[in-house]
C-alpha cells in the first residue's frame, strides 16, 4: 500500500510553472533530525500561540523590521490561509464586501468566496494598490476589510513602496477599515530588502499582517503567524476555536523555535534565498532568449512569481490545452481576476524546478 504525502504530484509530461510550491529537494529534513519536544506543548497551550515561541519569533523580526514586535503582538497560525480563515470568520459576515487588488491570489479569492463574501477589485499600477480608487471604494462600499498582497504581490511580483504603504495604513487608520497585509513573501528578497510590514507602521491603524514558514522553511509545518495590535489579535484569541483547541501549532512551533533562536534558519533561509535568486535569473534570461517579443513582464525582486502578458493579447486560459501538449504549464491570469486585460496574463512560478527545467519550460513556451 502507498500513501500520498504531497498536496500534488508533479505531472510527467511537462513543466509546470503555474506549481507555487517549495522545491521538495530544497525542504530542510536534516534540521529536524535531532530536534526534541518537552511535555508542556503536548497540552492545549495558550489561545495566542506557545509564548517562548512568540518571544523568538519577535526577536527574529525585530532584526528586520524598524519598529519592534513583541509577544503581545503576535499570534500564531497554522500557515497564512488559515490565519485569512480566522480573519474572515471574526472580521465579517456572509454577504459583506471585500475589497481585493485586481488581480489577486486566486485561493485568497476562493477563500472570500466560500465565506459569502463579495470581493470588489481595486485597480493597482506598478506602485501597488491605486489609493484614491482605493479611498473612493471604501466610502462607497463600507467593507468588513481590505485584502493586499504588498510584497512581491501574488499574482504580479509588485512592492508597494515606503510611501505607498505610509498612505494606506494613513488611509486605514482615517477611515478604521481595517488592512488584512498577506506578507509570506516579506523574507524572500534578491536585491534589497522590502520596506517593513504594514502591521508595524502606525499602531493606530487597523491592520493584520500575516507571515509564514511554508515558503521560507516547509509548507508541511503548517506554522505561521499574524502580526497586530493587541486590541485587534483579541478579536481573533476570543474565538470558540482557541478556546476550546488552545494555540494552534505547539508541537510545530516547539520544533521551529530553536531554529529561530540558534541561526539554523537564518542559515537556511540564506541559501534558499541564493538559489531562488539564480533560478529567478534563469527564468528571466529564458523569457528573454525565446519570448523577448512575445511577452511583456516586470522583473520582480523577490518572492516565487513573474507576471507576464501575451504582448498580441492571446487568452492564456483559452492557450493552456495547448501549453500542455507542448509540455508545459502555468497559471492563467483569470483565475486571478475577471478583468478582461487580465486575459492575456500567466504566472510563472521559478522556485519548483532547477535552473534546467526553468531554461527548458521557456523553450516549450516558444513554441505556443
Amino acid at each position: 500500500m502507498t500513501w500520498q504525502t504531497a498536496q500534488l504530484t508533479p505531472p510527467v509530461d511537462r513543466i509546470d510553472l503555474g506549481i507555487g510550491q517549495p522545491d521538495p529537494a530544497l525542504l530542510p529534513a536534516d534540521l529536524f533530525n535531532k530536534t526534541s519536544i518537552d511535555a508542556p506543548v503536548l497540552a492545549y497551550g495558550t489561545e495566542a500561540g506557545d509564548e517562548r515561541f512568540r518571544r523568538a519569533l519577535a526577536a527574529w523580526l525585530n532584526q528586520r523590521q524598524s519598529q519592534p514586535a513583541s509577544p503581545d503582538n503576535l499570534m500564531v497560525t497554522t500557515g497564512s490561509s488559515n490565519a485569512l480563515d480566522m480573519i474572515c470568520t471574526r472580521f465579517s459576515q456572509p454577504g459583506d464586501t471585500v475589497l481585493v487588488e485586481d488581480p489577486t491570489y486566486f485561493i485568497a479569492r476562493k477563500q472570500l468566496a466560500e465565506h459569502g463574501l463579495t470581493a470588489v477589485a481595486v485597480p493597482m499600477d506598478e506602485g501597488g494598490v491605486d489609493i484614491l480608487e482605493l479611498a473612493g471604494l471604501i466610502e462607497q462600499h463600507k467593507p468588513a476589510f481590505f485584502y493586499t498582497v504588498p510584497t512581491f504581490h501574488n499574482p504580479t511580483g509588485t512592492t508597494q513602496s515606503a510611501e505607498r504603504r505610509a498612505q494606506l495604513v494613513a488611509l486605514a487608520r482615517d477611515t478604521a477599515c481595517p488592512v488584512v497585509a498577506d506578507e509570506v513573501y516579506q523574507y524572500l528578497y534578491y536585491a534589497k530588502p522590502p520596506p517593513d510590514p504594514l502591521a508595524s507602521l502606525d499602531e493606530r491603524a487597523p491592520v493584520l499582517s500575516i507571515g509564514s514558514f511554508s515558503k521560507l522553511l516547509a509548507p508541511g509545518l503548517r506554522l505561521g503567524w499574524i502580526q497586530g495590535q493587541p486590541e485587534m489579535l483579541t478579536r481573533l484569541i476570543g474565538s470558540a476555536l482557541l478556546s476550546s483547541g488552545g494555540g494552534l501549532a505547539p508541537v510545530t512551533s516547539s520544533l521551529v523555535r530553536p531554529l529561530l533562536e540558534d541561526g539554523r534558519f537564518d542559515q537556511h533561509l540564506a541559501r534558499l534565498t541564493e538559489i531562488h535568486r539564480k533560478r529567478l535569473a534563469t527564468l528571466v534570461r529564458g523569457l528573454e532568449d525565446n519570448l523577448g517579443d512575445r511577452l511583456a513582464w516586470k522583473t520582480p525582486e523577490g518572492g516565487y512569481f513573474i507576471w507576464a502578458h501575451w504582448r498580441n493579447g492571446a487568452n492564456t486560459d483559452a492557450m493552456l490545452p495547448r501549453a500542455h501538449k507542448a509540455g508545459v504549464g502555468y497559471q492563467p491570469g483569470s483565475k486571478f481576476s475577471d478583468s478582461p486585460d487580465q486575459a492575456s496574463a500567466m504566472r510563472l512560478c521559478f522556485a519548483f524546478y532547477d535552473e534546467a527545467q526553468l531554461t527548458e519550460a521557456c523553450v516549450r513556451l516558444s513554441q505556443l
